[in-house]
């Protein structure tokens, strides 16, 4: 390396400078990459067999295998315009799509946690998602079949009682919910009622679910805690994201917006009962959160009833995921506490010294899903929102987190992560969008893409924040 390129690593970063280690990622990704045709998928965890039963890294799924490597280069190709990267977010589509068996894929044999495994991260919803996106961006009938195809399956294959739907009754956002986030998304996108129609009924089985909380509030029992390493004991209820309150209240205020007005659509439950427990999912949030001495920051513990002193960080169970459902609220609703509290928690995560600082709730994780991808992305909300240049800097500070716990070989750029926090000595270089190079590697190129003023980047489903860039 040249003396200049050498200093040329200790500049500030600059759009230029991000596309380019990205891009450094993209040429790892493809050495794992496998072409048939016009489908390309890749592996999973480079080195390593991995079933498909494996929870979270199924082949085509949107967290760790093709349906999240297709939407990784399908934004690479929205911030760079480079068509390679639309022809290679095209391939990973193609795979999914030919992989695709219809409404059995929202069946499975698990044991356990099945909600999760048919559920969008995993099951086929992230395939359809994906190609809703591809059809948003060229326009392509074969993407729209594709997705329609799925939702309706989606639909096909659930249960109904009383009018609710359900397919296991593992409701939280890692599976049943999410399937209702999807249906939410086909109808913004395809306009069909059906679909918002079978979202409020599946929505419906949340609302049954909620538990008055100790402290005020609502909470609901998401995820049977006694399947957890770390926690062994039944009764434990999260507060957090991705199968917690936050997520639950998310869901039901997301049903909230898109039927409030809409006379067509009869939901099983008076709608009110819908906005109403979304706002006492944040009740109950607000009451547990462990507050600053100033009431200026704020953090939620990992579980309500057990490791009450853990704090996840990231997307999945801490500020960043917990922040979505205040967020909905606020847009909804439009009372500034809501948007306070997005703040409170932000602030609450930065006191931390997040990213650059790892903590018990912030191992050594290099990823979107719980790791300083997802928290990158999440200050450029937040500085959005707000305008505070604070938020923006974090950002920047997250960037060269992210950069610095890269590996940088031969021109090609990875990360390692130690997936498991209860397995924290084992560091894998994942691959996929949520948990690997892709997730770090994307958020990236939408800082990139943000401080160079553009506005679009095909977003993840699940994070309400796009709608800030929509405007």
């Amino acid at each position: 390396m040249s003396k200049k390129n050498w200093i040329r690593r200790f500049e500030p970063l600059t759009g230029e400078r991000l596309v380019e280690v990205a891009l450094e990622s993209a040429a790892w990704l493809e050495t794992y990459g496998h072409k048939d045709k016009d489908t390309e998928y890749w592996d999973v965890l480079p080195g390593k067999q991995v079933g498909e039963d494996t929870l979270l890294l199924k082949s085509t799924s949107l967290y760790g295998g093709a349906a999240g490597i297709a939407l990784f280069y399908l934004r690479l190709y929205v911030a760079t315009g480079d068509e390679e990267w639309l022809k290679k977010a095209r391939a990973g589509a193609a795979y999914v799509m030919k992989n695709y068996k219809g409404k059995e894929d929202f069946t499975t044999d698990q044991p356990y946690l099945q909600g999760a495994y048919i559920g969008y991260l995993n099951g086929p919803a992230g395939g359809g998602y994906l190609a809703s996106e591809l059809y948003r961006i060229t326009g392509d009938e074969e993407y729209k079949t594709f997705a329609v195809r799925v939702t309706d399956d989606c639909i096909l294959s659930a249960n109904e009682e009383n009018g609710r739907l359900f397919w296991y009754g593992d409701y939280g956002i890692i599976g049943e919910g999410g399937l209702i986030l999807y249906l939410v998304d086909s109808y913004e996108l395809y306009g069909d009622e059906r679909y918002i129609q079978a979202a409020a009924k599946a929505a419906a089985y949340i609302l049954d679910k909620k538990e008055p909380a100790p402290d005020g509030g609502y909470r609901w029992y998401v995820m049977p805690t006694e399947t957890f390493p770390t926690i062994g004991k039944p009764g434990g209820y999260f507060p957090g994201f991705e199968y917690g309150a936050a997520g639950c209240g998310y869901i039901l205020a997301e049903v909230y917006k898109h039927v409030a007005g809409n006379r067509e659509v009869k939901a099983p439950l008076p709608l009110s009962e819908y906005i109403e427990a979304a706002q006492g999912a944040a009740e109950y949030i607000m009451n547990i959160a462990d507050y600053s001495e100033d009431g200026e920051a704020a953090l939620v513990r990992y579980n309500d009833t057990y490791l009450t002193d853990l704090y996840y960080l990231g997307v999945c169970q801490g500020p960043v995921g917990t922040s979505r459902l205040f967020y909905s609220l606020y847009e909804i609703t439009g009372e500034e506490r809501y948007k306070d509290f997005v703040v409170k928690l932000t602030n609450g995560l930065l006191a931390t010294g997040a990213p650059a600082k790892h903590s018990e709730g912030y191992w050594r994780t290099n990823c979107y899903c719980c790791g300083a991808a997802g928290m990158l992305e999440h200050f450029l909300n937040v500085h959005k929102l707000t305008g505070d240049d604070r938020y923006l800097s974090a950002a920047y500070d997250a960037a060269e987190t992210i950069i610095g716990e890269s590996t940088y070989r031969n021109k090609l750029r990875n990360w390692y992560t130690a997936w498991n926090r209860h397995e924290p000595e084992t560091s894998d270089p994942y691959i996929g969008l949520y948990h690997g190079s892709a997730g770090c590697a994307s958020s990236l190129i939408a800082f990139a893409r943000y401080i160079s003023g553009g506005d679009y980047l095909p977003p993840y489903l699940e994070d309400p924040y796009k709608d800030l860039y929509r405007k």
